[in-house]
């Protein structure tokens, strides 16, 4: 569905309604955060002040936020994501064509609205390079486009909203198909926004206690048996709630050029049952759920799955979406598990699976010590035992590293028995099985810290990265 806004300038209506809104059909999740990538050129000086127009585009959006109480906007400046059409990101670009195809006569922008059936998937949002583009308030000028009115228009169809004058209603709006003088949302146009996204599910919020609130894992995902596995154990007498999620095409926005481009994820108990499956959480039947935690992906089809689990150990699998018409394409994806914290129950180790390769594209865990108190653990890295265990390709000898939320390394392990914690790792029953994996052992404070798993002398294969809460089970 292309949604376009036209440059011939009308006189401004009298409202004969009280409300005069339109509406395309389609709308977001509630509770969504709709992350838009901006991507509208070099700084520059424009009339009303904004050094850019990615400024002048993230206020446009912004100015809809007072009126979205179900729904978050997060605008990404200067976003390194280049728009592409349907590849689930919301893009704003200028642009000389719609992806290609003619702008068509006195058009200054055109939205494009994917949607599964009255869900939005994604929208792009191009702006004609044909015209001369300033960002102005105030009544129009003539040969020049004042961008930032045209911005907070077609953000308007991103939100759902259509043309009321092509409706039959005569209202004064920014939504009106024809630019003019009207330079923010009116009444009707609020009115519409609020129509939509006024009620939805409860904000809510993980509970905050001394548990793993969130662990996470990062890796080149392949295919075949080189796919991201991640195992996990919920601790004590009572069930765990928890949010797993696997991260695909977002982490372009990072500035991963090689990103897996659509994720599933599939969760199974000890015995192989399927516990879970989700593939395009925002038309999952717990999206609103999972969003109403902050905890929605921000692409649409990656995916999430809110899940309480009784006491026991599970398997995640994150792998690339297939089928006969589309083959499985390899990519770096991040497996995340989030502890809501709901009940005595928690999830209380992590064991990921994954490629260790070079560059950058080594195994990543990362993990959050929530609450007050500190909290022993334990790290480990293997892979030669897994080759032991019948896995092909292992890594043959890895190195462990330990990192704090700044990046600042706290401990660095090649051979865990030369480690300083040695005697301590094996008296706690977690000494790895081959004399050239690595572990290491700290009791630290609350916070975010990051394991990261490498090759020695770059080295490539199979892995696994672990942590472990050695603090007392509730």
């Amino acid at each position: 569905m292309l949604k376009s806004f036209l440059a011939l300038a009308v006189a401004l209506l009298t409202a004969e309604s009280s409300f005069g809104y339109a509406l395309e059909g389609p709308s977001w999740t509630r509770d969504r955060t709709v992350a838009v990538q901006l991507s509208l050129g070099s700084p520059r000086t424009l009339s009303d002040g904004y050094a850019s127009f990615n400024e002048s585009a993230l206020a446009a959006i912004s100015s809809w936020g007072p009126y979205l109480a179900h729904l978050k906007l997060a605008p990404r400046l200067k976003s390194p994501v280049k728009p592409v059409e349907d590849d689930d990101e919301m893009s704003f670009a200028f642009s000389s064509t719609v992806f290609g195809d003619s702008f068509g006569g006195d058009t200054l922008a055109v939205t494009t609205l994917n949607s599964r059936g009255n869900v939005m998937e994604e929208t792009d949002t191009l702006f004609n390079t044909a015209y001369i583009w300033d960002s102005y308030s105030g009544n129009l000028r003539p040969n020049v486009t004042d961008f930032h009115r045209v911005a907070i228009h077609e953000f308007g169809h991103t939100l759902g909203l259509d043309h009321p004058d092509e409706a039959g209603q005569h209202v004064v709006a920014i939504m009106n198909s024809v630019i003019s003088n009207v330079d923010r949302q009116q009444p009707d146009d609020i009115a519409g926004v609020e129509h939509l996204y006024n009620t939805g599910p409860a904000y809510q919020s993980a509970v905050d206690g001394p548990v793993l609130a969130n662990i996470s894992t990062r890796a080149f995902v392949g295919t075949g048996d080189n796919v991201l596995i991640g195992g996990f154990i919920i601790q004590g007498s009572e069930p765990a709630t928890v949010i797993v999620r696997a991260i695909g095409f977002s982490l372009a926005a990072q500035g991963f050029s090689d990103a897996l481009p659509d994720p599933t994820i599939t969760v199974y108990d000890s015995n192989h049952n399927q516990v879970g499956y989700d593939d395009d959480w925002f038309v999952s039947s717990g999206a609103s759920n999972i969003a109403s935690y902050r905890l929605d992906p921000p692409n649409s089809i990656e995916s999430a799955l809110l899940l309480t689990l009784q006491p026991g150990a599970y398997t995640a699998v994150v792998q690339s979406y297939s089928d006969s018409n589309e083959p499985a394409e390899g990519g770096i994806g991040l497996f995340e598990l989030y502890d809501l914290h709901k009940t005595a129950g928690r999830a209380g180790n992590l064991s990921t699976r994954g490629q260790v390769l070079d560059d950058n594209n080594v195994l990543i865990g990362g993990f959050i010590i929530g609450g007050s108190e500190n909290k022993p653990i334990i790290v480990r890295a293997l892979g030669p035992s897994l080759g032991a265990a019948g896995v092909q390709g292992a890594l043959s000898d890895p190195l462990l590293e330990l990192h704090d939320g700044n990046g600042n390394l706290l401990q660095e392990n090649d051979n865990w028995g030369s480690g300083a914690n040695a005697q301590t790792i094996a008296a706690e029953g977690f000494a790895p099985k081959n004399a050239k994996e690595s572990a290491v052992t700290a009791t630290l404070p609350p916070g975010a810290y990051t394991a990261i798993v490498r090759g020695v002398n770059g080295a490539t294969g199979i892995a696994l990265v672990e942590v472990y809460d050695l603090s007392p089970v509730p």
